[in-house]
Protein backbone atom coordinates (compact mmCIF):
# COMPACT_ATOMS: atom_id res chain seq x y z
CA UNK A 1 0.00 0.00 0.00
CA UNK A 2 2.63 2.41 0.58
CA UNK A 3 4.67 1.66 -2.65
CA UNK A 4 1.02 2.55 -4.18
CA UNK A 5 0.78 5.95 -2.51
CA UNK A 6 4.37 6.39 -3.01
CA UNK A 7 4.00 5.75 -6.85
CA UNK A 8 1.07 8.01 -7.38
CA UNK A 9 2.49 11.19 -5.49
CA UNK A 10 5.61 10.94 -7.82
CA UNK A 11 3.65 10.99 -10.97
CA UNK A 12 4.95 14.11 -12.72
CA UNK A 13 2.17 15.80 -13.66
CA UNK A 14 3.32 18.59 -15.41
CA UNK A 15 4.96 16.33 -18.38
CA UNK A 16 1.15 14.60 -19.07
CA UNK A 17 0.25 18.36 -18.99
CA UNK A 18 2.42 18.93 -21.78
CA UNK A 19 1.72 15.39 -23.68
CA UNK A 20 -1.89 16.24 -23.68
CA UNK A 21 -1.23 19.96 -24.53
CA UNK A 22 1.02 18.85 -27.75
CA UNK A 23 -1.99 16.14 -28.49
CA UNK A 24 -4.08 19.07 -28.60
CA UNK A 25 -1.85 20.83 -30.67
CA UNK A 26 -1.59 18.13 -33.15
CA UNK A 27 -5.18 17.60 -33.84
CA UNK A 28 -5.70 21.27 -34.26
CA UNK A 29 -2.58 21.16 -37.37
CA UNK A 30 -4.47 18.69 -38.79
CA UNK A 31 -7.95 20.52 -38.56
CA UNK A 32 -6.04 23.43 -40.32
CA UNK A 33 -4.70 20.97 -42.89
CA UNK A 34 -8.44 19.60 -43.62
CA UNK A 35 -9.36 23.68 -43.75
CA UNK A 36 -6.22 24.22 -46.23
CA UNK A 37 -8.06 21.13 -48.20
CA UNK A 38 -11.80 22.04 -48.18
CA UNK A 39 -11.07 25.94 -49.29
CA UNK A 40 -8.64 24.43 -52.51
CA UNK A 41 -11.81 22.62 -53.50
CA UNK A 42 -14.42 25.05 -52.60
CA UNK A 43 -11.87 27.39 -55.22
CA UNK A 44 -12.18 25.00 -57.44
CA UNK A 45 -15.91 24.86 -57.68
CA UNK A 46 -16.73 28.55 -56.78
CA UNK A 47 -14.70 31.28 -58.03
CA UNK A 48 -15.05 34.66 -57.11
CA UNK A 49 -12.95 38.06 -55.80
CA UNK A 50 -11.84 36.51 -52.84
CA UNK A 51 -10.91 32.85 -53.97
CA UNK A 52 -7.43 33.88 -53.88
CA UNK A 53 -7.49 35.88 -50.50
CA UNK A 54 -9.34 32.11 -48.62
CA UNK A 55 -6.58 30.48 -50.35
CA UNK A 56 -4.01 32.77 -48.37
CA UNK A 57 -5.70 32.94 -45.65
CA UNK A 58 -6.25 28.83 -45.11
CA UNK A 59 -2.61 28.70 -45.75
CA UNK A 60 -1.69 31.18 -43.44
CA UNK A 61 -4.00 29.61 -40.91
CA UNK A 62 -2.36 26.42 -41.76
CA UNK A 63 1.37 27.70 -41.18
CA UNK A 64 0.41 29.57 -38.01
CA UNK A 65 -0.91 25.74 -36.49
CA UNK A 66 2.08 24.66 -37.27
CA UNK A 67 4.29 27.35 -36.04
CA UNK A 68 2.42 27.42 -32.63
CA UNK A 69 3.48 23.49 -32.61
CA UNK A 70 6.88 23.75 -32.77
CA UNK A 71 6.80 27.00 -30.79
CA UNK A 72 4.99 24.57 -27.79
CA UNK A 73 7.62 21.81 -28.58
CA UNK A 74 10.32 23.32 -28.19
CA UNK A 75 9.12 25.17 -24.93
CA UNK A 76 7.02 23.01 -23.30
Amino acid sequence: MDQLIKNLLSVDVWGIAKLFVLFGLGIYMVFAFIVVRQVKQMTEVVSGLLTGFLRFASWLFFLFSIGVFVFALIFL
